[in-house]
């Protein structure tokens, strides 16, 4: 037996932030969620695989477009072809509202209600396989729903499908239908099949517990090869193995600049540093520029401004692309201010660039949820005090300090 375990395509996302890209570029930006499920579809082909489990969130929005409808009917279309069977939930982003208002599935796809029911199917090697689930009835499921899946009973393989977090796991995600690993276990299910938390991550490998991630990162925080995972069984266990498919990967590049005294300079560095990088998909890239306290003000302001990184997105693209969404420069020395005392700075910076009063401050630009997520950002304390640091050490100069640099 062997199955494909795939969620949280989030199909028509819009990447955000990213207009100035290239068209060409932003064409494939766009297609990319569409591109990593029909990779997806591919290998299901390829692989001749008995079925095709899809844990949640097959859209990105309740309000299905019309586009990512008539695509995944396409793609599920192609597995009826070849006779693969196809389960799938929805989740928070997709939840049931309106399926007068859905384009019909093909005969193949089993779709899970949302008061939870169990399919069972026969592999072609004779194997007897029982898949358990449900979908989101409404965006927000905060209660335990795993009282909802049977324990194993007769069949061969059961499988259980869950969208939803780990109860009191730290996460980015919100809190949606909470389970443990014990509640999950006392199921003796042989394969869980996870949705709902974006990084690919087997929590326990036997019987598995696997959350597939989903297959194409959206943002900086979803940065890492994308894809999902090949099941294979091996005598009475189930074996998942992870498969890229992202076309576009985030990543994020730390350059030194140190002791360069000329904007060519750092162009040229940035430059030789993305020549290194060999990942055969298209790359969105932050660089980061370390040891920039040793740059001018000058420079810095060059950096800061924006004018650099205009600069660097205008230059001809060259397949596989390597394009800079951000540039930033971190300084990780404190300025040496004559009237300033060094550790009255670090006390005061401390203090004042935390993400709490970050929270407080940023609360009315908080509400769209892109803007929520950047405001998380573990490292965003760090790059405003830098961010500041570099404007006192510009103001400085502008006023004549020869100890400025």
């Amino acid at each position: 037996m062997k199955f494909i375990h795939a969620a949280d395509l989030h199909l028509d996302t819009p990447f955000l932030g990213l207009r100035t890209a290239p068209a060409a570029l932003w064409q494939q930006i766009y297609e990319a969620t569409f591109t990593a499920f029909a990779k997806i579809v591919d290998a299901a082909i390829a692989e001749q695989v008995d079925f095709v489990c899809l844990v949640g969130d097959l859209y990105d929005h309740v309000e299905r477009s019309i586009q990512a409808q008539l695509f995944l009917q396409k793609q599920l279309q192609r597995l009826a072809t070849a006779a693969i069977p196809v389960y799938l939930s929805y989740g928070n982003h997709d939840y049931v509202a309106d399926s007068a208002a859905e384009l019909p599935l093909p005969d193949n796809a089993h779709v899970f209600p949302s008061n939870g029911a169990t399919f069972n199917l026969t592999t072609k090697d004779g194997q007897k396989v029982a898949l358990s689930g449900f979908s989101y009835a409404q965006r927000w499921v905060e209660t335990d729903m795993t009282p909802q899946f049977p324990v194993k009973t007769t069949a061969d393989f059961q499988i259980g499908l869950l969208h939803g977090s780990q109860s009191g796991v730290a996460s980015a995600h919100a809190v949606y239908a909470p389970f443990s690993l014990a509640e999950l276990n006392q199921k003796h299910y042989d394969y869980w099949a996870l949705g709902h938390i974006h990084q690919q991550q087997i929590l326990q490998s036997q019987p598995p517990i696997v959350y597939a991630g989903n297959p194409q990162g959206r943002n900086p925080n979803e940065a890492g090869p994308r894809g999902y995972y090949l099941v294979s069984q091996q005598g009475q266990r189930l074996l998942p193995e992870f498969r890229p498919v992202a076309t576009i990967e985030w990543l994020t590049c730390s350059v030194s600049v140190a002791g360069a005294v000329r904007l060519t300079t750092i162009i040229n560095t940035i430059e030789q540093a993305l020549a290194k990088l060999k990942q055969p998909q298209a790359l969105l890239l932050q660089v980061v520029l370390t040891d920039a306290e040793q740059l001018s003000p000058t420079l810095l302001q060059r950096i800061e401004s924006g004018e650099l990184l205009s600069y660097l997105q205008k230059q001809p693209l060259t397949q596989p692309w390597r394009w800079i969404y951000a540039l930033t420069a971190q300084v990780t020395a404190t300025p040496n201010f004559n009237q300033l005392d060094q550790t009255y700075w670090q006390a005061s910076a401390q203090q004042i660039f935390t993400t709490a009063n970050i929270g407080q401050v940023a609360q009315p630009l908080s509400q769209p949820e892109f803007l929520a997520t950047e405001l998380r950002q573990a490292d965003l304390p760090a790059t405003l005090q830098a961010q500041v640091l570099n404007l006192l050490r510009e103001n400085k100069a502008l006023a004549g300090d020869d100890d400025a640099d």
